[in-house]
């Protein structure tokens, strides 16, 4: 095995422990706090996060703690949305 060879087997094992690593998560925090129906958790700043345009997404994602951006226009924000802050 050349260097290069021995990087990319590194490289390749931290990236499938890493998806490993968030699918447990997602499997045994996340998919749990949604399906109860409890309403927002405490969002887990641990977690990357991510971007919606699909309010009901966004929705599901919130209770679960992921943190979210909704993108949109001010316009197509529900009345009962909770905005932190609008960019």
């Amino acid at each position: 095995l050349t260097f290069r060879d021995l990087l990319i087997f590194v490289t390749d094992a931290q990236h499938l422990f890493l998806e490993i690593h968030s699918f447990m998560d997602w499997v045994l925090i996340a998919q749990p706090r949604i399906s109860s129906g409890i309403g927002a958790n405490t969002v887990n700043s641990a977690w990357m996060g991510a971007f919606m345009h699909d309010s009901d997404i966004c929705n599901k994602l919130h209770m679960a703690g992921v943190p979210i951006w909704y993108v949109c226009t001010m316009v197509y924000i529900p009345a009962n949305m909770k905005v932190m802050k609008p960019i």
